[in-house]
């Protein structure tokens, strides 16, 4: 597979009390997970991503670049309720560009289990990008509906002979999207008066992804302390991998890869994304 290498900008801003609680954002036993960006977490949580910059590199289509924000509020312990949107700048090859605000996403997730003795947590979801809402040059015109299973597991029960994995945590989504149509039509009249059609279509497609991460807190207070000082006691290097595969359509079962290493820094009520490199494939 081609590879290329994108460095994604500012990253990520989150608003995210996690601690003073049993069921607090991220946490499950003693382990905190924090919150990645390409693969989302298994917690229904009170959250706020004040602002998510993500600029692709160009390809022959040409480029996309995003700036939005998502909110998360809890209504349970186990059940939360979300919203997200994003401007979108497009700079299509060969075109002018254009930008404009994208559809609104809404999105539900549910905690099934949580395992406090085995740091594990599963949960559902379900995702609606309502089409129609934002700009017709930017936003797609249908909507995409995506049920979701999320999981969490950290390594903290492996046995003493393998303590320095023991910080490690992996999180992971497997899902189905949905569009609400199989393709749509676009007429036009060209410069010689003549109607011409245009037709998109718009597969089912399977997401799904994979995180796994370092808690350096974890490893100072359950495994050995490293004297490692602020800052950087609260850092997590992570690396994420997500994927897409099409199950119908001309493109069906040719799967899109990412991988995504990064590093990432946890407050008591800020978290923010140091750096992240998107490599595609």
């Amino acid at each position: 597979m081609k590879k290329c290498i994108v460095v994604t900008l500012l990253s990520l801003l989150t608003l995210v009390p996690f601690s003073g609680s049993a069921y607090a954002h991220g946490v499950v036993g003693k382990r905190f997970i924090p919150t990645t960006i390409a693969v989302d977490d298994p917690f229904p949580s009170d959250e706020m991503d004040l602002l998510t910059v993500d600029r692709e590199s160009k390809n022959k289509e040409g480029r996309e670049t995003s700036v939005g924000f998502e909110f998360s509020k809890r209504l349970t312990p186990d059940f939360a309720i979300g919203i997200g949107w994003q401007y979108l700048f497009e700079e299509p090859a060969g075109e002018r560009r254009t930008s404009g605000a994208g559809n609104p996403e809404f999105s539900l997730k549910y905690s099934l289990l949580r395992s406090p003795d085995h740091e594990g947590i599963l949960s559902v979801g379900f995702n609606a990008e309502v089409g129609g809402i934002g700009l017709a040059r930017v936003a797609e015109r249908i909507s995409t509906f995506t049920p979701s299973l999320f999981f969490g597991k950290g390594l903290g029960d492996l046995p003493d002979s393998l303590n320095y994995l023991k910080p490690l945590a992996i999180t992971g989504s497997l899902g189905v999207s949905i569009p609400s149509h199989r393709r749509t039509v676009t007429t036009t009249i060209n410069e010689d008066g003549d109607i011409e059609q245009d037709t998109e279509r718009h597969p089912t497609t399977i997401p799904y992804g994979i995180a796994i991460t370092y808690s350096i807190p974890y490893l100072q207070s359950f495994v050995k302390d490293m004297g490692i000082g602020a800052p950087f006691d609260r850092l997590f290097p992570v690396v994420e991998f997500n994927f897409e595969t099409p199950v119908s359509g001309p493109d069906a079962r040719r799967t899109t890869a990412f991988a995504n290493p990064g590093l990432l820094w946890a407050g008591r009520y800020v978290q923010v994304i140091i750096f992240r490199v998107k490599m595609s494939g």
